[in-house]
């Protein structure tokens, strides 16, 4: 678990670094939001969430990180995936694969929004699936990096307790232009 958290910080290290070195020029705040879902761009990010989950037979704390990779097919619509490792307090750490597709909506010069759907398997005894609707805002505070936060909302299909859960995703990254 150690070796994951130094993964994600320096994932998370070198997002930032990439967003301020690709950075040709800045407005006084924001301005770059229509940038991000151009076809042909590479988006790198990382996920965090905390939830408290409630089910029929189980309630708890979860927490879930992982970077993720996503390019932009056409204007605005997405694909991509993430590695993750979740955490919860009945079943312990579990590593996984999240292939996600999303479609990013300008809201301002300096806002967007980019609804995703994804489905997360995850190992473990037993295995574990579910599916996930996220719908961060993102603030765009100079060209190339982004930070947001939004609900999210994930239901199991796969293994032994079927929980629905409910939370606040928050998604930091940088981008590449095409």
């Amino acid at each position: 678990m150690r070796a994951m958290r130094t993964i994600t910080f320096l994932f998370t290290l070198g997002t930032l670094a990439t967003a301020i070195t690709h950075t040709t020029h800045a407005h006084a705040f924001g301005g770059s939001a229509d940038h991000l879902g151009h076809q042909g761009n590479f988006v790198v990010s990382n996920r965090a969430a905390l939830g408290f989950d409630q089910g029929l037979s189980y309630h708890g704390t979860s927490l879930y990180l992982g970077p993720e990779l996503d390019y932009f097919v056409i204007e605005h619509l997405s694909i991509g995936g993430a590695i993750v490792v979740a955490w919860n307090d009945q079943s312990g750490a579990n590593l996984g694969v999240v292939p996600q597709v999303g479609y990013d909506v300008v809201l301002s010069p300096t806002w967007s929004l980019w609804p995703r759907l994804a489905v997360t398997v995850l190992s473990g005894s037993p295995a574990h699936g579910s599916v996930e609707l996220s719908a961060p805002f993102l603030v765009h505070p100079v060209e190339h990096f982004f930070f947001g936060f939004g609900p999210a909302v994930s239901t199991d299909f796969l293994g032994d307790n079927k929980i629905t859960h409910i939370y606040g995703s928050f998604l930091i990254g940088g981008y590449f232009d095409s």
